[in-house]
This record gives C-alpha cells, structure tokens and sequence, in this order.
C-alpha cells in the first residue's frame, strides 16, 4: 500500500524463491486505461490497485497470463472484498490475458499464505512490522533535517538493506531474524545521523483512516509531507494494528460460534504468539528512538477507547480503529488529528459522525476528515488552516511552554511553511 511496504514485501516474497517486484506508480497511459474500464462506482483504491497492476505488467513487458497480482482482501463490510475478482475480470476485457490474483483474506488472519509456507507467513509479517518502524523514524526526522533528503537517503538505504536480508534464503529462520533486527538496529543509525534541528517543536498531527488512503502516497496527495511542509510533525497509523485487529476479531467470531476450544482457536493463538514475539525482538533496538511514541502494546486498548463511540463487537472495519487510535494519539500528546479516507468510504463517514464527541470528550482537540479521490485536492485546500487550528490547540493545552512562530521555511520544507523553528515565547 506504500513504497517502503511493497518494496520489503516483495523482497520476503523473493526470499522463498519468487520473482516479485513492487508495483510502480501508475503513469498517465495506465490511469486513462483504468479509466475506461471502471464505472466509478468502485472505490479509489480500486481504481489506483488496478492502475498500478496495469502499469507493472505494461512496463516489464509481462503477459498477464504470466503474472500474479498479490493483494489484501477481505470479505466486509466494504466494497474491499471484491478487488480480486473485479480485477481478473478488468484485465480480461482490457485485453491484457488472465492474471493469477492472489487474495489472502483478512476474516482469517491471511492464513491462506501459511497453507504455501509457514517460513513466508513469518517473513511477510517481519516486512510489515519494519516497514512500519521504518516509515515512523522518517516521520520523526524528516521534519526536523536540516539539509533536504538526508532522511528520505537514509529510508532508501534502510529499506535495501532490510530487503537484502528478507531476500537471501537462510537455512534457519533464526538466524535471518537475528540478520533482520540488526539491520533495523543500521536503520536507527542512519537516522541518527541524519542531522536535526529544534526536535519536537512542531505540533504533532495524527494520521488515521481508511488503510490503504492513508498510506499510499499517491491516494492521499502525500498528506505527511504536507503537514511537513506546513510546519507540523505527522504520526501516522501503519499496517500492523490492522494485522492486530484482524487476529482479534477471528478470536471474537470463534468464541461467538462455539469454537473456543478448537484446532482454528490453536492456530490463531499461536499465530498471534508467534507474530508478538518476532515483532517484540524486531523493535528491541528501537525502543528508545519510539520512547513516548509508542504503539499500544495490545489492539484491545484501542478497541477499549473506541467503545463508547462504536463497540467494537458490532462495529467492523477501519473506523473502530481509526476511532480508538485517534484518542491513543491525543493520549500521546498529539495537537490534532487528520482522517484520511476514499470519497464515499462507510467507514470514513461513520468515523466523520462521532468525531465531534469524541473531541468535546477529549480537551476539543481539532479531529478533520479528508475525503480523496482522484481529480479533487481537498488535502491541499484544508491543511493550513487545520495546521493553525492544531497550534493553537497546543498553546492552549501547554500555556508555559516555547512555540515556534512564524517566520522563515525549514530547508527541508520544499516550498516552506508558516512557522520557523526556533522557538520563542508566545505573548501573554
């Protein structure tokens, strides 16, 4: 769903043996071609997923018949569930052959992938928990560098030489775990060295919403460089806590169907055993560079703070996650929080409707919805003044501390922002 994502899975997916690749960025000639074969019916990511599989196999020169296309799936309560057989059929018609579409399938954990290879499932899962790391110590340098692209140079180094490691076929999955933890532990360093000024000055936003908008740069209009440039430092929420909640909601179907103690139950519970403690060893060495920052522990504590709102028994999808982590970040001392999701996503506007509750219950920290879809800019037309809102809040929730004014753009701003970094006193 991101660059640094794809680019690590498929490298776990060449460490047993296949010839993966990470789909490019959809050019014009694929997007007119995506165009002529969707109704506008079908959500964005719909439409940018099979842009992107129309431009990989166009620009490689592959038959499609020759190809699988490897995407997520899932069975609800959206229109997520039916990509895969909307996308064999499109690349049908479109002349294109018959593509093999791999659609492991959220209701069970993705399990279909273990059935191929248990060594696979792990892997694919230590690529989504670095990824993750990864992208967060961007987030947390990049705002803050003071010469233009050193920490996007350094996440490029990191995700090769994460990939290198996920790519080479090991003998035991012990000793490549240990291979990857070192090389998150290089990735910590480079970012360390990028160098850095007035850290932590700026207001923290949290990005939330619909998974595959929210990350996928494209989709979004790049929304994290964006707070970037107008003075504001993003967190935003990765694949991992989806992977979580996933796990939890099969435990919660079996226990609801009389299947609590059964040979599915095991596996799950050993899935999730497994998973914790490989993500546990991965982000050991990055504890400190997350210190405040953390992640819940347990998807259960952001399933708890969405309660009130939407139960999360009766509530499925994306947005009792993007509920619940939205009241995590405001926990973790975020000024604002930005909802990004696909124009007309069920689960953004369920969220959109409690989200005036859950900030008048929670110091009314400013919580702004942005819908995307392609030929619109609404990122662009309704972040600098929710960057100004988000500032505001800060002074106001810490009237005794340093804030930076407004003045002069970072280097690292491409176009600059309104407010400079060296921190000054407001006036009384």
């Amino acid at each position: 769903m991101c660059f640094a994502g794809a680019t690590v899975f498929a490298a776990a997916l060449r460490g047993v043996g296949l010839d993966a690749r990470a789909c490019p960025e959809a050019g014009t000639a694929a997007w007119d071609l995506a165009r002529r074969y969707t109704t506008g019916d079908e959500c964005y990511p719909q439409r940018v997923v099979l842009a992107d599989f129309v431009e990989s196999l166009e620009r490689h020169g592959i038959p499609a018949e020759r190809a699988a296309l490897f995407l997520s799936s899932g069975e609800g309560p959206c229109r997520f569930g039916q990509y895969a057989p909307y996308l064999a059929r499109a690349l049908r018609r479109m002349g294109l052959g018959e593509a093999l579409v791999l659609a492991p399938n959220s209701n069970n954990g993705y399990r279909e992938v273990q059935a191929h290879s248990t060594e696979l499932q792990r892997t694919l899962w230590w690529a989504v928990v670095a990824s993750d790391a990864l992208r967060r110590l961007l987030h947390r340098t990049r705002p803050y560098e003071v010469e233009a692209g050193a920490a996007d140079a350094a996440l490029e180094a990191s995700l090769d030489d994460v990939s290198a490691v996920l790519a080479a076929p090991a003998a035991r999955l012990g000793a490549r775990l240990s291979r990857m933890t070192a090389a998150l532990s290089r990735g910590r360093e480079r970012f360390e060295s990028v160098p850095t000024r007035g850290r932590g000055s700026r207001p923290l936003i949290g990005v939330v919403g619909e998974i595959f908008c929210r990350l996928n740069t494209y989709s979004n209009e790049d929304v994290v460089r964006k707070i970037e440039v107008l003075g504001g430092e993003a967190w935003l929420s990765g694949v991992a806590e989806w992977v979580w909640y996933c796990n939890a909601a099969e435990v919660a179907v079996l226990r609801r169907t009389g299947r609590a103690f059964s040979g599915r139950m095991l596996a799950t519970r050993l899935t999730g055993h497994f998973q914790r403690r490989d993500e546990q060893r991965l982000l050991a060495p990055l504890a400190d560079a997350f210190a405040g920052r953390e992640d819940p522990h347990d998807v259960h504590e952001l399933l708890e703070l969405s309660r009130p709102y939407l139960p999360w028994e009766g509530t499925i999808g994306e947005m009792v996650l993007s509920v619940g982590k939205a009241i995590w970040l405001w926990q973790k001392g975020a000024d604002g929080i930005v909802d990004v999701s696909p124009f007309g996503c069920m689960n953004g506007i369920v969220s959109e409707a409690v989200y005036p509750q859950v900030s008048r219950d929670h110091g009314k920290v400013p919580i702004r919805s942005f819908y995307v879809d392609q030929g619109t800019s609404p990122v662009e037309e309704g972040l600098e003044l929710f960057l100004q809102l988000a500032l505001s809040y800060r002074r106001r929730r810490h009237p005794g501390e340093s804030f930076p004014a407004r003045g002069t753009a970072h280097p690292s701003s491409r176009g600059g922002h309104p407010w400079h970094e060296t921190p000054v006193t407001p006036a009384a």
